[in-house]
């Protein structure tokens, strides 16, 4: 959802001109409301949160500057008290001050009988929103590892192989077709082999049956002797063979080192 209203901003945006007085675009108010409903409320109390969001929709929405003049009799009549009345100059009071503690509101001196004047700070220029911010950022990056994901029973999966393997037997390079296809483990699994992707290539009808449990390689040897291929096509599938086991023992060895530790 913020990705899509942020786009019609941006398409919003690119017909019109934004004023450039110092205070923030429409875009960019979208970005810090964000961030003060998703990690600044979690830095402060429901009083504390609520008036923040007022003072920031004062500042950067209806005045266009971070820095406001406001009573606080102003702020408590927006604000409703157990009883359901107008919160008291004591609470608001409180409240303004616990903005203040955490750094995301500053009162500015000023004269007894003078209005109050704030400077409102947005949520990003806090030290502790930044760190929410980096930490979601460096989370939504992670890569999902699907290195140990069951290739062999999932029929999307298996599929990828089959387009890995661009359609071919990976032992004869015949062609194969969704409905005709198997998937052979280059370590059997009676051997322990799992059925990880970079364990398991695709193979015709007869070259599953005929391979049964025997290495892979051999198998692929006795093939290209039998004729089925030329010489740098047998070269280019004992390359892939290679890659593929190497990668099955770097993640096998990974994955035993993260057990161990």
């Amino acid at each position: 959802m913020r990705k899509y209203i942020l786009n019609k901003v941006d398409k919003i945006l690119s017909k019109v001109n934004e004023p450039e007085d110092g205070s923030v675009s429409l875009k960019e108010f979208l970005i810090e409301y964000d961030y003060a409903t998703k990690y600044l409320s979690r830095l402060l109390k429901v009083r504390g949160m609520t008036m923040y969001m007022l003072l920031f929709k004062q500042a950067y929405f209806e005045e266009g500057n971070r820095k406001i003049s406001m009573k606080l009799s102003e702020l408590g009549q927006n604000l409703l008290s157990d009883l359901g009345k107008p919160m008291s100059h004591d609470v608001v009071k409180r409240g303004i001050n616990d903005l203040v503690k955490i750094g995301i509101v500053e009162k500015n001196p000023s004269r007894p009988g003078q209005i109050n004047k704030y400077t409102v700070k947005l949520p990003s220029e806090l030290r502790q929103v930044q760190e929410f911010i980096e930490n979601d950022r460096n989370s939504s990056e992670e890569v999902y590892d699907d290195s140990r994901d069951d290739y062999y029973t999932d029929k999307a999966k298996r599929l990828e192989i089959l387009k890995r393997d661009e359609y071919k037997c990976f032992y004869c390079l015949c062609d194969l077709q969704q409905d005709n296809f198997y998937l052979d483990h280059i370590f059997p699994r009676s051997n322990g082999g799992h059925n990880w992707k970079t364990n398991l290539v695709t193979a015709c009808r007869d070259c599953n049956t005929r391979k049964n449990a025997d290495d892979a390689e051999s198998f692929l040897i006795g093939n290209y002797r039998k004729g089925l291929f030329l010489q740098s096509e047998f070269l280019q599938q004992k390359k892939e063979l290679d890659r593929l086991r190497s990668e099955y023992e770097e993640i096998k060895q990974r994955h035993a080192n993260k057990e161990l530790s």
